[in-house]
């Protein structure tokens, strides 16, 4: 795993150089000696990759915790979508008052509040105390993304907008996978450390995953059933505690960077920027 590591790396850094060298690059990596741009960018692909985060962390918990079929752990993470839609409307009249860069960093803030108050989810629930969680969440995205497509756009010189789209379309794929590969290896390592099988409950399926672990208690007496599912489904808990924790901590450190690196980008965009704002 090492090795592949440090192959993918010197790997990007060849390709970073090259594009850097080629008339009409695959990705035009000098985009990013643009200050606004590259924050830009960061903040999307981070936005994304807390989203998709969330909706992973959902589907697993409302389904194997909660225990609710897909239908209904599907339909309670609408209120979510829907708020982001709510969030775009509301990016535009909030810009003059702290400025593109403020309104960013806002919804970042919002999303990493979100993500704290999942850290106290537990075995039973409300649904209706998690709805506003899920809706502050929901705008905060929606302030980040809707801001930032303009500021793509507005941050890279006019004959380039094309590539800058594609750089950003690239961005949001690659956050969206991040977010499911890094934080699910997060959740998921930190259930395999915490679960603790009990007494007489053997065999390796269990600890790797929570899914698994409910289909052997399934094939358990059951005393010895009801243990495991506790065991997994508090270990599991463990696991999607400290991913929200790691993901709260992120949002907020970029939160602070977008309030840094988009400052100076105008609360109105003309159609031509002057190169000073775009630097």
């Amino acid at each position: 795993m090492l090795v592949a590591g440090a192959a993918g790396v010197v790997l990007l850094g060849w390709f970073w150089l090259r594009q850097r060298r080629l008339a009409d690059p695959v990705i035009d990596v000098r985009l990013f000696a643009r200050r606004a741009f590259s924050a830009s960018i960061l903040t999307n692909l981070l936005a994304i990759f807390a989203m998709s985060a969330m909706m992973l962390m959902f589907s697993w918990y409302l389904q194997l915790v909660l225990g609710w079929s897909p239908l209904p752990a599907g339909l309670a993470q609408l209120p979510g979508g829907l708020s982001g839609a709510v969030g775009g409307v509301l990016a535009a009249r909030l810009i003059p008052l702290p400025g593109r860069n403020g309104v960013v960093a806002l919804g970042l803030a919002m999303n990493a509040g979100a993500f704290l108050y999942y850290t106290t989810l537990g075995t039973e629930l409300t649904y209706l105390t998690l709805v506003p969680a899920m809706v502050i969440g929901g705008i905060g995205i929606g302030f980040a993304f809707t801001v930032n497509n303009d500021n793509v756009l507005a941050t890279a010189p006019r004959e380039r907008a094309g590539a800058a789209a594609a750089v950003s379309e690239t961005a949001f794929e690659l956050g969206g996978a991040l977010g499911i590969a890094v934080l699910g290896t997060v959740l998921t390592g930190a259930y395999r450390s915490n679960l603790e099988l009990p007494a007489g409950v053997r065999g390796e399926a269990a600890r790797e995953s929570l899914a698994s672990a409910l289909t052997v208690a399934e094939g358990l007496p059951a005393g010895q059933a009801a243990g495991l599912v506790r065991a997994a489904q508090s270990a599991f808990l463990d696991g999607m505690h400290l991913a929200s924790y790691v993901t709260a901590g992120m949002l907020a450190a970029v939160a602070l960077l977008a309030l840094v690196g988009l400052r100076g980008v105008p609360k109105v965009i003309p159609e031509e920027m002057p190169a000073a704002a775009r630097s």
